[in-house]
């Protein structure tokens, strides 16, 4: 079945945690922003989400780094931070797909590792937060964390290898498949820059993600994302998006607002429901 809708959108902590630091007027933006994306995720009607995330030492530390891991768990909980003013719910897992795409991976030549257990932080509650408001009958998750804190990293090359591997298992799947990757944009949080946002650089990747440059994207090293800041790195996932969708697909920017109290350049973009291969 085709996926029915994807998008991208940053995940800092300061969104719900400290909201009212904002100006209002970016704040108003961002929260509409949001909505948007809320209604045409509803309007999919998804049976699984598939959330491309970052590891925020939540689950891993320095025992165990993989590149990639894929969550397995029937059911996964966050946020694991009290102070976030998100309420702590669970979320249903889907193991039976992650599964298939573990196994599909491992048969097209990436080893993810892969957990049963697996709880979630800011980095994916705060996004699923506006997009999954406490529904009803809320649709399953599945979980691919990327490595942005310990080198070796995952390449940018990598990462978008890593989606354009992974659609053909989703363009297989007999659910209804939406994708949500999260992170950045630029921001270098609790570093020596903390604070300071690069739009210079957040102008170029959005470009670049919109248009799209498939080799630009790809070309990105460690050294051009850490430059805009350690949590640039987070853009992995949003790589691994657009190497699932595909050159073909037209994504559009819904918002981009430097929000300086939130220390995070904060983005997002649609791609809606006209998945296209590359």
């Amino acid at each position: 079945m085709p996926i029915v809708y994807a998008c991208a959108a940053s995940h800092a902590p300061g969104i719900t945690a400290w909201a009212e630091a904002a100006p209002k007027e970016q704040s108003a933006v961002i929260g509409g922003a949001f909505g948007e994306l809320a209604r045409g995720l509803a309007a999919a009607k998804p049976d699984t989400i598939l959330v491309l995330t970052s590891e925020h030492w939540a689950n891993f530390f320095l025992d165990h780094a993989s590149a990639f891991c894929i969550g397995r768990g029937e059911i996964f909980e966050g946020p694991v931070e009290p102070w976030l003013r998100i309420e702590k719910r669970q979320l249903p897992g889907n193991p039976a797909l992650a599964t298939r795409l573990l196994e599909h991976c491992y048969a097209h030549g990436f080893e993810p590792s892969h957990s049963h257990e697996l709880k979630f932080d800011h980095g994916t509650m705060v996004p699923l937060s506006f997009l999954m408001p406490s529904p009803p009958t809320p649709c399953s998750i599945v979980p691919i964390y990327f490595n942005t804190l310990c080198p070796p990293r995952p390449s940018p090359k990598r990462c978008l290898e890593l989606g354009r591997a992974l659609r053909a298992a989703l363009d297989h799947a007999p659910e209804r498949i939406a994708i949500v990757a999260t992170g950045g944009l630029s921001h270098d949080p609790g570093e020596i820059n903390h604070g300071v946002i690069d739009t210079a650089f957040d102008a170029k990747f959005m470009a670049r993600m919109t248009h799209p440059s498939l080799a630009e994207l790809a070309s990105y090293s460690d050294a051009e994302l850490l430059a805009a800041g350690a949590g640039t790195l987070e853009l992995l996932a949003w790589i691994c998006l657009a190497g699932i969708m595909g050159a073909a697909a037209n994504p559009r920017v819904i918002a981009y607002e430097p929000v300086k109290p939130w220390a995070t350049g904060i983005g997002m973009i649609e791609y809606g429901s006209h998945a296209s291969r590359a």
